[in-house]
């Protein structure tokens, strides 16, 4: 902190969902605690996700937790709502509240998503997420790992899905 100029240390923002993530207001005070390690003083505050997500729109804090699946399964999805320059109206970067904006990087996923060609794709992509973890544009704090479970007569065939939890039609009740 003393190398970065705040010796001092300084004082932020948080708002997490307290009902919306497991255990998302656990994970916010550990954050914070861990933040305070470094003499980040966080002023946290969760919320019923009823009353997080106008907060959240209206980037009510300096940090606010949020989490995120692609239901396309592609990591260019994850970009245009997460990490393009905010944009109210295209709708692009509409969840990137740390305002983080690189129309560079934009350009690219948006070259990426009218290439045909899978490696070439591929490498475009691979190429934003590198430039994106050089630029620190935003800090992963948590990974939630997925959780299931079934009893003798519950079956689970095969999952073939890339993130690898059963959907309904997996199952099978005997």
């Amino acid at each position: 902190m003393k190398e970065a100029g705040y010796e001092d240390g300084f004082t932020i923002t948080m708002m997490a969902p307290n009902n919306r993530y497991v255990n998302d207001d656990k994970i916010a005070q550990a954050v914070a605690a861990m933040l305070a390690r470094i003499n980040i003083k966080v002023d946290l505050k969760t919320l019923p996700k009823a009353q997080y997500w106008p907060e959240y729109d209206n980037r009510a804090a300096d940090m606010m937790m949020i989490g995120w699946h692609a239901d396309t399964e592609d990591s260019a999805n994850f970009y245009e709502f997460l990490t393009f320059c905010p944009d109210a109206d295209s709708g692009a970067g509409q969840y990137n509240a740390g305002n983080y904006c690189n129309p560079e990087i934009d350009a690219l996923v948006q070259q990426a998503n009218v290439e045909t060609d899978l490696d070439k794709r591929a490498a475009m992509l691979q190429e934003v997420e590198q430039r994106l973890y050089d630029d620190a544009a935003f800090v992963p704090l948590h990974w939630q790992d997925l959780a299931w479970a079934s009893k003798k007569n519950v079956k689970i065939e095969p999952v073939l899905n890339v993130m690898n939890f059963p959907y309904l039609g997996d199952l099978v009740v005997e």
